[in-house]
């Protein structure tokens, strides 16, 4: 380090400039190119953070810094966070032309330092100090057009090649006044008979055709960066009419409520989850699952908001209070909408399809305002330790300041402060003396000669000596492979609380929302209605909790995978042992999912307490999250990609839910596609839900002519009590079946591009 610390001093501070035919041509024809000097003064930058183990992303500590925080806002808790000094005092020169090199430790305020100078500072940072770029104050022109910060992390849109990444780059900011010049660059040497460049004479030809600036500036752009051999390479880095028009709006609804929650969310898992919860939301309270007469007053409000309560009355409106449904003396689609709680005016149709043409431009411009206002979801955060104090420390507990070089200025715009002008003089003898070309030549042969002898030693085997030999391809047992794969995805799921913590969050409030949606409906079956809505609870529960975790998992597994396959090819372990950690790892975080859910829910509704009712409850819930999240890994097994797999797990989401005989029950299903009721999961998961929680009740029903339960989930559902065992097995069996096909892939198929 200390050498390249010499070398960027002696060749940003003392290095003579170096011209090439333009930059003498540009001085020759009196053609001055703007610069950008950048000075940041007495530059001190703060911040409330949390020190030591704190400040790990873990499960815990997500969970702890959530409570926190809202307590800390009602002013009942203080806040535990420390006061940070990130850079003090620091001040210094960018100087124009040149490459500038920022070196330090990590944790020092490198990025710090060059978000402050960029204009991108966090605002929740204490900043002080003064930046200017040519003498000009941030607040007097728009840094962001004048400066650019790139991290480590820069993406870019996998599709499009290098060539187009650019050229999009210049259509949306321009090209500046580099396009300008170079015209007048030609313009002068032409009036002063000087050779043009040949690369610049090429494009400045080009410039015949109107309106081709920014293609020209691209192309030149690409040779001056040495992109133009990849130009070409992608970048990579994932009814009746009135009914037609009706869906066509609910379609661009829902697509313009996921670009909005995408935007929100800013984070992929996250994003899914709240994704997932608001379809659930939604159609839990579009009067469908959960009938208008019977959702609780406290949540009337959210079905007055939800787009699918209008898209669904307006489809109700228009296709039962047709001609169709009129037998002469009665309409029976108006009796019937009237039963289900949804609205039998004729009206409803163009009130539901201006609602939901409202929301349209509702979630689009939440869309657009979240891209404006939103930054990044996760910000880059050192880990600042707590050490213990020292003697010249000044207090207990206090964080060490970090405090950068500090780069003085002399009095002189063009001079730095530095070493004497001896050693400098020194410098340049020892560097000058190591690059001579008799040096170079020397140094080359004598590598050849010793090479030439290294390879006439180690060609000879020593005597005695034996071929090298492996007994095993791997140095580790299978069982300690698997050892050391379970503790290492026990540590990347315990620090990933995006998943793990999000996930707990999203499954509890989920529990809280519909233990007060279908508040004591559990208890409930006088009629068909109350079945209903119980049967509904559990159907969107299993669906909505089901697709949560299937897609939450997607893009963890698929960045697991791309470590998988360079450490398979380190020889570190073998692809079971892996597949069999990533299996195992879910299994405690699953359980305490469906643990929370299942007392939450099965309380508030009002199930049965009974031991055998309440272990098949959490029976189902615990099995059915675990086929959905081992199905949500191997749909990434088996496909390149987690964009890919996300396509098609959603196919057989909406296959699961057409089969899973809520929609339409089993006995309704034509006879031809009742084969697949019987290999539909989720139907199998209702199935036994319903048997084990209603399938024994002898209670009459008073709507169905005293009917009783048991009977009329029989005659209605083709449900039986006698088959919960049989349901129990094949549920488990699909969590197994996923599991191994998971584990199958990843051992047979290889989507390693390089």
């Amino acid at each position: 380090m200390c050498t390249t610390i010499v070398l960027f001093e002696l060749l940003t501070f003392q290095s003579p400039p170096v011209f090439d035919i333009k930059d003498i041509n540009r001085v020759i024809v009196g053609l001055d190119i703007p610069t950008i000097e950048v000075r940041y003064e007495h530059l001190n930058i703060e911040a409330e953070a949390f020190a030591g183990g704190r400040a790990l992303p873990s499960f815990i500590n997500s969970v702890t810094n959530v409570i926190e925080g809202f307590l800390n806002l009602l002013h009942i808790l203080p806040s535990k966070k420390k006061h940070v000094t990130i850079l003090k005092d620091v001040s210094g020169i960018v100087k124009p032309r040149r490459m500038t090199l920022l070196l330090g430790p990590p944790s020092s305020g490198k990025t710090t330092l060059l978000l402050a100078l960029s204009g991108k500072l966090d605002e929740s940072l204490q900043a002080s100090g003064r930046v200017t770029y040519n003498g000009h104050e941030m607040n007097e022109f728009v840094p962001q057009r004048t400066a650019a910060y790139i991290s480590q992390h820069d993406v870019h849109i996998g599709e499009m090649t290098v060539r187009e990444t650019l050229a999009f780059s210049a259509r949306c900011q321009g090209v500046g006044s580099r396009y300008d010049m170079l015209s007048e660059l030609s313009r002068r040497e032409k009036a002063a008979n000087i050779k043009p460049d040949p690369d610049l004479d090429v494009y400045m030809k080009a410039t015949a055709t109107e309106g081709q600036e920014s293609s020209i500036v691209t192309d030149y752009t690409l040779k001056l960066l040495g992109l133009d051999i990849c130009s070409d390479t992608m970048v990579g880095d994932e009814m009746l009419f009135k009914q037609y028009l009706l869906l066509l709006f609910v379609s661009q609804m829902a697509s313009a409520l996921f670009r909005a929650i995408g935007a929100l969310g800013r984070n992929m898992i996250v994003a899914n989850t709240f994704g997932a919860f608001a379809v659930l939301t939604l159609l839990a309270l579009g009067g469908f699952i959960l009938s208008r007469k019977d959702i609780k007053g406290w949540w009337i409000w959210g079905y007055w908001i939800s787009p699918l309560t209008y898209g669904t009355n307006a489809l109700m409106a228009n296709e039962f209070l047709g001609n169709s449904w009129h037998n002469g003396t009665n309409n029976l689609g108006a009796e019937f909408l009237e039963s289900r709680g949804f609205f039998s005016d004729s009206y409803w149709y163009w009130l539901g399809f201006g609602a939901v043409a409202g929301f349209v431009f509702l979630f689009n411009m939440l869309f657009g305002f979240a891209l404006e206002f939103l930054g990044p979801f996760d910000k880059p955060q050192a880990t600042i330790t707590e050490e213990e104090p020292e003697a010249n420390t000044p207090s207990e507990g206090t964080v060490a300041e970090v405090e950068l070089p500090r780069i003085e200025s002399s009095g002189r715009a063009d001079s730095v402060v530095e070493s004497s002008h001896e050693r400098k003089k020194e410098w340049f003898f020892l560097l000058n003396h190591i690059l001579s070309p008799l040096m170079k030549s020397y140094t080359l042969l004598t590598c050849r000669r010793r090479n030439k002898q290294l390879i006439q030693e180690l060609g000879q085997p020593a005597p005695g000596s034996k071929d090298l030999h492996f007994p095993t391809q791997y140095s580790q047992s299978f069982l300690v492979q698997c050892q050391a794969c379970l503790w290492k995805q026990r540590w990347s799921y315990w620090r990933n609380p995006p998943y793990t913590a999000v996930r707990f969050f999203f499954t509890t409030f989920i529990a809280l929302m519909f233990g007060t949606m279908f508040w004591d409906l559990g208890g409930k079956h006088s009629n068909r209605q109350n079945l209903l809505n119980a049967i509904g609870s559990m159907y969107t529960a299993v669906l909505f909790l089901g697709v949560q975790n299937s897609s939450t998992v997607q893009p963890v597994v698929a960045v697991e995978r791309t470590v998988f396959y360079r450490e398979k090819a380190a020889g570190m372990y073998s692809a079971l042992p892996y597949a069999f950690a990533q299996i195992l790892v879910e299994l405690p975080y699953v359980f305490a999912q469906a643990v929370t859910y299942g007392l939450i829910v099965y309380a508030m509704i009002g199930f049965d307490w009974t031991a055998e009712k309440f272990f098949w409850y959490l029976f189902f819930m615990y099995f059915t999250f675990l086929y959905f999240t081992f199905y949500g890994m191997m749909s990434v097994a088996v496909t390149p990609n987690h964009h890919v797999a996300s396509i098609v797990a959603a196919a057989f989401y909406a296959i699961w839910n057409l089969f899973s005989g809520f929609i339409v029950a089993r006995p309704s299903i034509p006879v031809w596609w009742r084969w697949y009721y019987w290999a539909c999961p989720v139907a199998w998961t209702i199935y036994g839900l319903v048997a084990s929680q209603f399938g024994d009740i002898t209670e009459p029903m008073v709507s169905e002519g005293g009917k009783i339960v048991k009977d009329f989930i029989e005659d209605s559902y083709g449900i039986k009590h006698d088959f919960i065992g049989v349901c129990a097995v094949v549920v488990a069996g699909f969590a197994v079946v996923f599991a191994f096909i998971f584990a199958v892939a990843i051992k047979t198929f290889n989507f390693q591009k390089r």
